[in-house]
């Protein structure tokens, strides 16, 4: 009898550690893993680099300028590459807000003990996506006034 307590409880241990071990290997393990292989990639890039910069100082082959820019230099973003990071996290956000809005009423009207506190629960974060989307469109609203002229620059 003892050793069958013992085996369900050890059972119970394991299975609430395996419970808390998959978000943690989600949410701290996989941004790492992430993070060190963008890190990694860029680093070969470098050493690939520099490997044909020394076989070309080896051959005495005349060395471009542009080429070292390019290792430490990060693409800019042009005024018009903005406002589209700004319109796409706006139709992202309000999109999601708007769809989990639906979903959850819809779920809570078919489901057979309707509760509109869970109803007023389930809609607060949809509320909060919504709100920064439309912050979002906002800023894209002001900045495409804005940078009016920039933008007819660059279409020009």
């Amino acid at each position: 009898m003892t050793n069958l307590l013992l085996e369900s409880n050890a059972w119970i241990i394991f299975d609430g550690l395996v419970d808390s071990l998959i978000p943690i290997g989600i949410c701290v393990v996989l941004p790492l893993i992430l993070v060190s292989l963008v890190i990694r990639a860029r680093k070969h890039e470098v050493d690939k680099k520099t490997e044909v910069m020394l076989k070309a100082v080896e051959n005495g082959t005349q060395l471009d300028p542009a080429f070292f820019q390019e290792i430490n230099k990060r693409k800019e973003r042009t005024v018009k590459d903005k406002l589209m990071a700004y319109l796409t996290t706006a139709c992202i956000t309000s999109g999601i807000g708007v769809l989990m809005a639906v979903v959850s009423t819809i779920f809570l009207i078919v489901k057979d003990d309707y509760n509109p506190a869970a109803l007023l629960v389930l809609l607060i974060p949809c509320a909060i996506l919504i709100a920064v989307g439309i912050a979002f469109f906002i800023v894209y609203a002001i900045g495409k006034k804005t940078w009016a002229k920039e933008l007819a620059e660059l279409d020009a």
